[in-house]
């Protein structure tokens, strides 16, 4: 195996437990890793504004892929690496299908995540952010008038959340997205699709990131769980699948750990690759 320089690693289902808590080993194995010299880097569906207490927890300045790679930057300083906005007929467009086919869904701009109600992941966040100091508060809209919203807004627009606990609505809003916009769209967990611009992933944001960082794809891992992290799985160097990934993530994976999200996980592999 080539030595590793960056580690890029999913939060939900792999880095978090299913409290959404980093463990303290998973801590201490992110921190011996950044002291070798190896960069670790967030790569994660939810918009980067939503992990800035797990930043700070981790000690961590890379810049984060968030929104499923529709956008590169550190939270802190506002420095972008990468921006792939969708335009705004386009997600007009693809509300109209969630809405049409009975998803809920949430859109992610630059600043904010919209929402026509408090439903679902604007909930959680509006709710969370009631803790949270107000540097890392997640700043969330909600206007019945999604078409005024989105026209009007002056804010980049990069991702659209579809929720559903139906699996056959998520599976028409996909078939739907894919066929009439072009869209790329990934299943970012069993009730949840990530619907970004056409060929966007963590994969296509890992590139982009690691040739500014004059770092080599050999020379890269990634850690993940879900369909949405299989691109970014297949990209890097070294491919890692956590216990409870998916059978697809796991079949592209070069190894699997043997512990789960909750058993330590990411620092399991996180010393496999190291030693």
């Amino acid at each position: 195996m080539n030595k590793i320089k960056l580690i890029a690693c999913d939060m939900d289902g792999t880095l978090l437990d299913d409290n959404k808590k980093i463990s303290e080993k998973n801590i201490e194995a992110i921190t011996r890793l950044k002291n070798s010299g190896v960069y670790f880097v967030i790569a994660t569906g939810r918009h980067d504004s939503m992990i800035k207490s797990y930043l700070d927890q981790l000690k961590l300045e890379m810049p984060v892929i968030s929104c499923n790679g529709a956008m590169v930057r550190n939270p802190f300083s506002d420095k972008m690496f990468a921006s792939e906005p969708i335009d705004t007929q386009t997600v007009i467009k693809v509300a109209d299908i969630c809405k049409e086919t009975g998803a809920d869904y949430h859109i992610y701009c630059k600043e904010t995540i919209y929402g026509e109600t408090l439903t679902n992941k604007i909930f959680y966040y509006s709710e969370l952010s009631k803790t949270l100091p107000a540097t890392e508060e997640i700043k969330t809209v909600i206007d019945l008038d999604y078409k005024k919203f989105i026209n009007s807004t002056d804010e980049e627009l990069y991702k659209i959340l579809a929720v559903s606990d139906n699996k056959e609505i998520l599976n028409k809003v996909q078939k739907r997205i894919v066929s009439e916009t072009g869209l790329t769209v990934a299943q970012s967990d069993k009730n949840l699709l990530d619907i970004m611009g056409n060929g966007i992933s963590k994969a296509s944001a890992l590139k982009t990131l690691i040739a500014k960082l004059g770092i080599k794809v050999e020379e890269t891992a990634a850690i993940g769980d879900q369909v949405n992290d299989l691109e970014m799985i297949k990209f890097a160097g070294c491919g890692i699948a956590v216990a409870n990934a998916v059978d697809s993530v796991k079949k592209e994976a070069s190894f699997v750990t043997k512990n789960n999200n909750c058993e330590n996980a990411v620092a399991e592999a996180i010393e496999k690759l190291i030693n």
